[in-house]
């Protein structure tokens, strides 16, 4: 059993939701999007903003919203690893990091977006980027309506991973400085639900391990295609 498939079934017993979902991609004939709904692709190295690195350590993702209030912003704050793209794709330059990890809002013009950049991806006009998957953040507290259920399934078919976020609303109530972040090797959150701000909750610290182990099984596979030492 390999530690994904292992990964897997442990995020699926112990939330008994749809948090992440790791398939290869459903054969589909992908359309380029019209230029208005592409991204831009980087010409120079991506700027990066104050992010949640403190050790000066290069960006190990990038997270490209596929709109305004995707949730980049907090994701960026919560994932030590993570930096924004800023919505563009990284090219990437030299050494930068070249997997990108598209966040959208579960509404419908947001999974939508994040259907045109998948499809601008596939459609080779994203620059030599690699994408990991789609992180679809919920836009409101309870239950993920059918229809959103049901566009977020379709789309999936552009992508071998993806993962859910929920609500969490101490979140919407305090800066982007307070936030809590999840650094590799974190223990999960065993905190109650009243203590959001404590320590990174269990879905994104399981978020945050599952890019990391795709991530490095990804670069594994490179560096072996190409000859390069592991």
């Amino acid at each position: 059993m390999t530690t994904m498939t292992r990964t897997t079934q442990r995020l699926e017993t112990a939330t008994g939701a749809d948090t992440h979902r790791s398939r290869k991609p459903t054969p589909r004939a992908v359309v380029a999007p019209p230029p208005r709904q592409r991204a831009p692709v980087w010409d120079r190295p991506v700027l990066l903003r104050r992010t949640a690195i403190s050790d000066g350590r290069p960006p190990l993702m990038w997270l490209l919203g596929a709109h305004g209030g995707a949730g980049t912003s907090s994701l960026e704050r919560a994932l030590a690893p993570a930096a924004d793209c800023a919505r563009r794709w990284p090219a990437p330059i030299g050494a930068e990091s070249p997997y990108v990890v598209v966040v959208a809002r579960e509404t419908a013009v947001g999974l939508a977006a994040a259907d045109a950049l998948l499809r601008q991806h596939h459609a080779g006009l994203a620059g030599d980027s690699i994408v990991v998957g789609l992180v679809t953040v919920a836009a409101r507290p309870g239950r993920m309506p059918s229809q959103i259920r049901r566009d977020r399934d379709l789309y999936s078919g552009l992508v071998e991973h993806m993962w859910h976020v929920g609500w969490h609303e101490a979140w919407m109530l305090t800066t982007h400085t307070d936030l809590p972040v999840w650094t590799p090797g974190d223990a999960p959150n065993t905190k109650t639900r009243g203590d959001e701000l404590a320590a990174a909750p269990r879905d994104v610290h399981n978020l945050g391990q599952d890019l990391v182990a795709v991530i490095t099984a990804l670069h594994n596979t490179h560096s072996t295609t190409i000859g390069e030492p592991l």
